[in-house]
């Protein structure tokens, strides 16, 4: 699964001096509302460093928290997780992050995004656990959800920074 998150660095001007961001902000709407809070993926802390790595990148927690409550909400709904609950019957149906080399075998704790609560083959409602240790950015990248989660994240985040803009 590649990733085709619309991310945009940014510098802005704060009182303290410059701050890059990597967000999802689409770069038509940066001049006309900024960037909300919730948008900004992470912060790079040294600019002058080439490239974003992990070490040079600090997750935003706001965006974090909004990524899981999108995941939490729309996840029971996707259709290969009721499938994967249906063929389980029993226990956790996990999110893997699409960049884990072998999804199916062990997967690093990075790329573990969370968990949803299996019980007689469905998804257990508001059973969600996001996974503390899932890396937004790794040495494969920025993190990577399914296609249609994306969406619901994407349209999310734009309807709710035009809300703060109201």
């Amino acid at each position: 699964m590649q990733s085709d998150l619309p991310l945009l660095v940014c510098k802005i001007n704060q009182a303290d001096g410059p701050v890059t961001y990597v967000a999802l902000t689409p770069q038509d709407q940066l001049s006309v509302r900024g960037i909300a809070p919730q948008e900004i993926v992470g912060q790079i802390i040294d600019p002058d460093v080439p490239g974003i790595t992990p070490d040079n990148f600090a997750r935003n927690r706001v965006f974090v928290e909004f990524l899981h409550a999108v995941i939490a909400r729309h996840g029971p709904s996707l259709p290969g997780l009721i499938a994967e609950a249906q063929r389980q019957g029993e226990g956790l149906v996990v999110i893997v992050d699409g960049r884990a080399e072998t999804p199916a075998d062990a997967v690093p704790p990075e790329d573990v995004v969370g968990a949803f609560q299996v019980a007689d083959g469905r998804i257990v409602a508001d059973s969600y656990r996001a996974n503390p240790n899932h890396r937004i950015l790794s040495a494969r990248g920025f993190f990577r959800i399914d296609p249609e989660l994306q969406q619901h994240l994407l349209e999310e985040l734009a309807a709710s920074a035009a809300g703060e803009q109201a």
